[in-house]
């Protein structure tokens, strides 16, 4: 009998998803596993889900601080923590029903919201299946803390410490790195990609990525561009944001450089191959994918909070640089692109050795291992 995996996610940032994808697709084609993909939001009330999601994305636009002081006290406040209690209580049992009916033999959480809810669901005994988290950050918030959780994914050691101060067991947190899929670790044919791209394979190739959610001011990062005299060829993806896809092609109309503009795509793969440097914000699976084809972050304005917290990482790591306006951003780019190739090449390295594109794969297979055990008793 097929072992049955079930993904819980959240659509808060598309990279919680994402890893779920990574994870099931090995799952499913090296183990020949059951998977189901699920997003907590749909065991709410649609008008819940709705006004979290857009309180979420207005926040990060308007006040990016308020969120950074929200993370902050959700990760020290005694309040907060039994806030959760109250809220698992209240949305948890919308997914019992589907978690009996789907009967996993393992569920694996890719966003702490949902790991709160199944590890309420088996601290009252209402369920007994094993539970997985993956976490996709730097670090780890404690809304991602409890004892109900039987296996953790984590990105690098520190990690496994922070959750050992909150009475994790080491022998229960494998360091893996975050899960990307496999696309990312597909050697490719740069001049192919070229061609394929219309790009030039001797010029410097800045890719910008991030402002879907209006982040990232990348019109503005544009225009600085536009102040480069050296020739430059860049690539903007403005995801499902068309608004801004609109602003960027009329901005690129007027640009000094080539501007190849994406909207909402599936080959971010092969985007990032050509790539000689990312500006983007730092979400955690953004990054780990950059890592792993071995592109440097030049990481404008983090958001208080997991941001902050991934750029630290990223920096201590020497795989980013950080600009905190527009006039840094401009200098940096500079001295990187055309003054000081070997300081770009060590960024380069750097990323490489700190990519884990192996992570999906093995999370994959500790996850079938697991479910295996579980089928057993």
């Amino acid at each position: 009998m097929a072992k049955r995996i079930l993904f819980i996610s959240a659509p808060i940032g598309a990279g919680h998803i994402r890893a779920a994808q990574a994870v099931s697709q090995i799952l499913r084609e090296e183990y020949a596993c059951q998977t189901e993909l699920c997003n907590v939001f749909d065991f709410f009330p649609r008008v819940i889900g709705q006004a979290i999601l857009t309180a979420y994305l207005k926040i990060l636009e308007v006040v990016p601080v308020l969120y950074g002081t929200a993370y902050r006290w959700g990760n020290q406040s005694r309040i907060a923590l039994q806030g959760r209690e109250f809220i698992s209580r209240f949305l948890a049992g919308r997914m019992l029903h589907y978690i009996r009916t789907f009967q996993p033999e393992i569920i694996v959480c890719t966003h702490a919201t949902p790991a709160g809810l199944v590890a309420w669901l088996k601290r009252k005994g209402l369920i007994t299946v094993p539970v997985a988290a993956v976490i996709t950050d730097f670090v780890v918030h404690r809304l991602w803390v409890y004892s109900e959780i039987d296996y953790y994914f984590v990105a690098h050691n520190a990690m496994v410490q922070y959750l050992q101060h909150y009475g994790i067991a080491a022998d229960t947190v494998a360091v893996t790195g975050i899960p990307v899929s496999s696309n990312f670790t597909t050697e490719s044919n740069k001049a192919t990609l070229f061609a394929k791209l219309g790009l030039l394979p001797e010029r410097k190739t800045v890719m910008i990525m991030g402002g879907g959610a209006g982040a990232l001011p990348i019109a503005k990062i544009l225009n600085i561009c536009n102040q480069i005299d050296e020739p430059l060829q860049l690539i903007a993806v403005t995801g499902k944001n068309q608004a801004l896809y609109r602003e960027i092609a009329q901005l690129s109309a007027k640009s000094k450089h080539q501007v190849n503009i994406y909207g909402f795509v599936d080959n971010v793969h092969e985007l990032m191959s050509v790539a000689d440097l990312l500006i983007s914000k730092p979400g955690g699976m953004s990054s780990a994918e950059a890592l792993t084809k071995g592109v440097p972050l030049l990481i404008f304005r983090p958001i208080p909070g997991q941001e902050e917290a991934n750029t630290q990482f990223l920096l201590d790591s020497h795989a980013a640089l950080r600009a905190d306006s527009l006039s840094d951003l401009k200098t940096i780019l500079h001295r990187l692109l055309f003054e000081n190739n070997n300081e770009l090449a060590t960024l380069c390295k750097q990323a490489t050795v700190m990519g884990r594109p192996n992570a999906a794969a093995e999370i994959a297979k500790k996850i079938n291992i697991y479910a295996i055990s579980a089928q057993k008793c």
